[in-house]
């Protein structure tokens, strides 16, 4: 595995958001709603309309700050974060403008967000 790529899990419970990111990292990721979810989470970007996600839903994202990512769940429910921050630094590059997620809305479709960049 490349010194830049990493994998978490996100434990959720409560009415809090919780951010994918501590800093701004712009990575390509997929996000995963752990298929053992019992009910959705809800998954929103820079603070907007939340999306509401069943269990096992993923989502491939490029070039997209996990900073500006928020998720949120019932105790017991979890995201799970597989990520590569291009570039020679770990954490990634430090991008605000250029980010632009493609996040599922429900009833099937996508919407993309953020301003710039690219959707690959």
């Amino acid at each position: 595995m490349p010194a830049n790529a990493f994998i978490k899990t996100i434990a959720l419970g409560g009415p809090q958001w919780t951010p994918l990111g501590d800093k701004s990292t712009v990575t390509q990721a997929t996000l995963i709603a752990d298929p053992k979810n019992s009910g959705t989470i809800s998954m929103r970007f820079r603070q907007g309309t939340p999306a509401e996600w069943p269990p096992g839903a993923a989502v491939p994202l490029e070039s997209v700050d996990l900073g500006d990512l928020e998720v949120q769940g019932n105790a017991g429910h979890s995201l799970h974060v597989a990520a590569f921050a291009p570039g020679t630094d770990p954490r990634g590059r430090s991008q605000r403008s250029g980010s632009k997620p493609f996040v599922p809305i429900p009833g099937g479709g996508a919407q993309s967000g953020g301003s710039g960049g690219e959707i690959g």
